[in-house]
């Protein structure tokens, strides 16, 4: 019964994905859905915000499954490749990131320009600017991203269908293979994997969306990994790529320097306050966007007896999740969308803190 709800749940995220599809983009949708998403926007807020829903309602059941050890390894690994399967098919709805890989890929290997130096605008004609939304843009990410997105932009065949789908093959796989360092490096704990695999937050963001973020994080904690096995060297040079990714976890750093002095749930520990101290520093930048919280999630998945965390990680993945309504909504970065967003965004987690706040403090009011 529960693959038939994750797969009816996972397939209308699919189909409610395609509304998002730019008319300039070649690739035909059925009419009705772009009229939902860009005419009727309180439906499809209404709907948003339900499939949301149901997503952490999936997770949470898992999740108490997993913690009355009801589930199998079998069954947990068959929902995990499941939704993987069918949310492959899904448009990146919430994001044009995957355009801004796909091109900076076209300017390296197709054009052999240098994308720290030249812009995909740069190049008159190019297919892509009739979409693209930072054509004005130099390369976003490290070196190390740009060597890997040569394998989807060569097996894609200058199809641009096809490149987003290679695209979204490969941020699938790293998915996979994050899910299963999690659950190695837990142990082989059921409850670990579902923690980070069915986070509707991961699942929106890498599965729909095709950030990279799982890349750098899979890489980031493959360099713990072969540290615990004492091969410090690839371990440096994983963690170097896990850098030339994003150069977020370039805030392990002292971590890692220091790895043989902690004890490995407090590395852990002190990976997750890192990362949530990069999550919180980056409208110093830009600003705050969701898909940064795979960068915390990826540590609190190794620690979920910790109970702080836990509800932090998933105070933040309502929230952010509910970052995209306003916008939904207004269809507009400007107006109230600003506004409503931070609300969305940090109202959860303060009222998760304060409930622990009140935890805290009641045993000595009581005393």
């Amino acid at each position: 019964m529960m693959k038939v709800i994750i797969f009816v749940w996972s397939l209308l995220l699919v189909i409610f994905s395609y509304g998002f599809v730019e008319h300039s983009f070649p690739l035909p949708t059925p009419d009705f859905l772009f009229q939902l998403i860009h005419t009727h926007r309180g439906l499809t807020t209404l709907i948003y915000i339900i499939l949301v829903f149901g997503l952490f309602g999936i997770y949470f059941y898992l999740l108490r499954r997993a913690k009355q050890k009801r589930i199998t390894v079998r069954q947990t690994w068959s929902f995990v490749i499941l939704v993987s399967l069918v949310l492959f098919f899904s448009w990146p709805a919430f994001s044009h990131d995957i355009f801004n890989y796909m091109a900076t890929a076209k300017v390296t290997f197709f054009y052999q320009e240098n994308p720290y130096l030249v812009m995909p605008m740069e190049f008159t004609g190019e297919p892509m600017l009739a979409f693209m939304h930072a054509a004005n843009k130099f390369a976003l990410y490290g070196p190390a991203w740009i060597l890997l997105t040569a394998i989807p932009h060569f097996l894609g065949w200058g199809n641009l269908i096809l490149t987003v789908f290679t695209f979204k093959l490969l941020i699938l796989g790293f998915y996979l293979a994050l899910c299963w360092l999690i659950w190695k490096m837990s142990h082989r704990d059921h409850y670990a994997l579902i923690f980070f695999a069915f986070n509707p937050l991961v699942l929106i963001e890498t599965l729909v969306s095709a950030h990279n973020d799982v890349v750098m994080m899979f890489l980031v904690l493959l360099a713990f990994w072969l540290a615990e096995r004492r091969q410090r060297f690839w371990g440096w040079i994983v963690w170097l790529a896990s850098v030339g990714i994003k150069f977020a976890t370039i805030a392990l750093l002292p971590l890692i320097i220091f790895l043989r002095r902690f004890k490995r749930q407090k590395w852990f520990v002190w990976s997750a306050v890192a990362m949530l101290l990069v999550f919180l520093a980056a409208p110093l930048r830009e600003e705050i966007y969701s898909w940064y919280w795979i960068w915390v999630v990826s540590f609190v998945a190794l620690i979920p007896q910790k109970r702080f965390f836990r509800w932090l990680a998933w105070a933040f993945s309502f929230s952010l999740l509910l970052r995209y309504t306003p916008f939904l909504y207004w269809r507009n970065y400007g107006g109230l969308t600003p506004m409503v967003k931070a609300l969305t965004t940090f109202v959860p987690p303060t009222l998760m803190l304060i409930f622990f706040g009140w935890q805290k403090i009641r045993p000595w009011h009581h005393a």
